[in-house]
């Protein structure tokens, strides 16, 4: 019986890589005061920097957008190291073509960063 050492490190390097974050998720969720935190983060602020009542467009478009973004990464991340191991000249190849799409995905922002340029400008 042949140990195939490609797939052993395949396995590794994924486990190395994703088992720190799962680690993370698992402790974020054992913080019991984490949801009303994330809540609050979300409401519009008064003039004194105070959550109000009304949840904010831009702050929950902008949330979504670091989700969506995290998220990508994250898959592309999982995709290079296993690329690293079995194709490694295709690494630059792929990281090439995912940057355009970073790029479109940053637009998931722009509602954020105008209203944090109309608060300054007032």
């Amino acid at each position: 019986m042949d140990i195939d050492w490609r797939a052993v490190a395949i396995g590794a390097a994924l486990v190395a890589f994703n088992g720190p974050i799962l680690f993370a998720a698992l402790q974020a969720s054992r913080v019991p005061a984490l949801g009303h935190q994330v809540g609050a983060a979300l409401k519009e602020k008064d003039a004194a920097g105070d959550p109000t009542d009304a949840t904010s467009y831009s702050r929950v478009t902008g949330a979504i957008g670091a989700v969506m973004m995290g998220a990508l990464f994250w898959v592309i991340s999982n995709i290079v190291v296993v690329l690293a191991i079995v194709r490694p000249a295709d690494v630059t190849t792929i990281l090439g073509a995912v940057g355009k799409l970073f790029l479109v995905g940053a637009a998931l922002f722009l509602p954020y960063a105008f209203n944090q340029l109309k608060s300054v400008l007032q």
